[in-house]
């Protein structure tokens, strides 16, 4: 059976075969925060979460598919943070500097996420196999902007908040470089340089009221 793209062999479709998973996950995050995913093993994943060699690959056709499976959900759990900042603040100031912040969050928080960060590390088309992870997260990020806030309607939008994705990504990562609670000089300069960037490309692009946010993002922003 040819592997999914989220590095599943099979799809649970009961509660203890999610949990399972999860399980494996989250024991190969853990391992990967202890000696880095180049140690990683099948093996060695099953032994710390007392479970069987054959109940990894049941899953999991290698290492490879388990690391590539651990980078999906760290970029569903950053779009997930990220549409909750956009729900939460009434201004895309107060949203874009939460987007730095949730990054950073995931960052200081969430086991294995700073070996993988979005992705990139394993495969920089894990998402689409013709644009970088970076470029669906901003386009994702952008779409959710385009719902709340009058920020969309201009020419050059999505590739103005896919160079903000850049930013934030590599602005938070030099802050966790040594650094287990990230440096507040680089998050910060992540929150000023992002809102800036973006302020002056809306006060100097004009807005064009004839056109959608698929015309932007290439599908309909979701209702």
């Amino acid at each position: 059976m040819a592997d999914e793209p989220d590095g599943l062999r099979r799809h649970p479709v009961q509660g203890r075969s999610s949990q399972r998973i999860d399980l494996i996950l989250d024991t190969a995050a853990a391992l990967i925060d202890e000696s880095g995913y180049g140690a990683l093993t099948p093996t060695l994943i099953a032994r710390r979460a007392g479970m069987s060699g054959p109940a990894i690959y049941r899953y999991f056709a290698d290492t490879d598919a388990v690391v590539r499976a651990l980078a999906m959900r760290n970029l569903e759990r950053f779009l997930a943070a990220a549409v909750a900042e956009v729900t939460q603040h009434e201004v895309w100031q107060e949203a874009l500097a939460g987007f730095v912040d949730a990054y950073a969050a995931l960052m200081r928080d969430e086991p294995g996420f700073r070996w993988l960060g979005l992705g990139d590390g394993v495969d920089r088309h894990l998402l689409s196999a013709t644009e970088r992870n970076t470029r669906v997260v901003g386009r994702a990020a952008g779409e959710f902007m385009s719902t709340r806030y009058d920020t969309w309607d201009r020419p050059g939008f999505a590739d103005h908040v896919d160079v903000i994705v850049e930013l934030i990504v590599a602005l938070v990562d030099r802050a966790f470089d040594g650094n287990d609670d990230g440096d507040p000089f680089f998050i910060g300069e992540a929150r000023r340089l992002t809102v800036s960037y973006l302020d002056e490309f809306l006060t100097t692009v004009a807005p064009d009221p004839h056109v959608l946010p698929r015309d932007y993002f290439g599908e309909p922003a979701p209702a």
